[in-house]
């Protein structure tokens, strides 16, 4: 079964106690960040904060990453075996442009488990699309090697990328960035996880937009606030509403395919495969979250 990850939350590498705070906080990923909020003349101290905490003992069923400095800077050969090594989960890539850089970051991973004594294929890669080429590569970034789990979209770096202020992940073309992301990762049979709030202390916004990325088709959102993982979680959760109509339309459907019948209508709508397989998602929604 694939990885749930409601809640992507990205934590200052540099920061001892927002990590801990952050861990107790219970999101499905941690990202330890050892890029953007973390200036360059704390790269190095970051690295050996984020080495430290990854080989620390974490709570069942929560992901630890990193996300490393860009493959393009001169951090990156020494981020890369230093959190492998340190038993990292997953590993999300900045600013990823084309399968090729995912490619490239899949060899030295390999070796790289190799040499620290890691399982072949045990590191995740999450690239995270940040450009416009990267929005328009996100199916063949995607399908770039079997070690890639989902698709990030960091909606901030894209409105630098396109030249436009920080714009809102409702707006114009990150809206449309969005989609494409999720068709993109859907059609390669990944998840895809969807962009910040930079609202965090609105949390009517953050819920809007949660409730929107999940009828897109996300798996998921990135999280800047420990406060988020709960909000998220509900989103993400269906509600025993939901629930109770998955399981009544199973059910019928079962039934009427039992008497040779494949489409049958139920409260004045035409129920058939699709719809079926469609509740059947929302109840493996519900196994994952535990509501089940």
């Amino acid at each position: 079964m694939a990885r749930v990850r409601r809640s992507v939350l990205f934590v200052p590498g540099s920061d001892r106690a927002a990590l801990r705070g952050a861990l107790e906080s219970g999101p499905d990923t941690l990202v330890v960040d050892l890029e953007d909020t973390v200036t360059p003349v704390r790269k190095h101290a970051a690295r050996v904060l984020a080495v430290a905490f990854l080989g620390e003992p974490a709570p069942a069923g929560t992901e630890r990453a990193a996300r490393v400095n860009s493959p393009a800077t001169p951090y990156f050969s020494d981020d890369l075996p230093a959190v492998i090594a340190a038993c990292a989960d997953a590993l999300v890539i900045p600013k990823v442009n084309s399968a090729g850089e995912i490619r490239a970051v899949d060899d030295q991973v390999a070796r790289t488990e190799v040499d620290s004594g890691r399982p072949p294929g045990s590191v995740r890669l999450l690239p995270l699309i940040e450009t416009a080429l990267g929005v328009l590569n996100a199916y063949a970034i995607a399908t770039a090697c079997p070690r890639v789990d989902a698709l990030l979209l960091g909606h901030v770096d894209l409105s630098l990328n396109l030249g436009i202020r920080e714009a809102g992940i409702r707006d114009g073309t990150i809206f449309h960035a969005r989609c494409q992301v999720v068709l993109a990762a859907r059609a390669a049979g990944r998840d895809a996880i969807d962009a910040l709030c930079m609202n965090p202390t609105d949390a009517d916004d953050f819920r809007g937009e949660a409730r929107e990325g999940q009828r897109l088709g996300f798996a998921g959102k990135l999280l800047l606030h420990p406060d988020q993982v709960r909000l998220v979680h509900e989103v993400y959760a269906p509600s025993d509403g939901e629930i109770a109509h998955a399981r009544r339309v199973v059910q019928a459907f079962d039934e009427a395919a039992a008497a040779g019948t494949g489409m049958f209508l139920l409260d004045g709508r035409m129920i058939d495969l699709p719809v079926v397989e469609a509740e059947r998602a929302v109840l493996e929604r519900a196994r994952r979250a535990g509501a089940l």
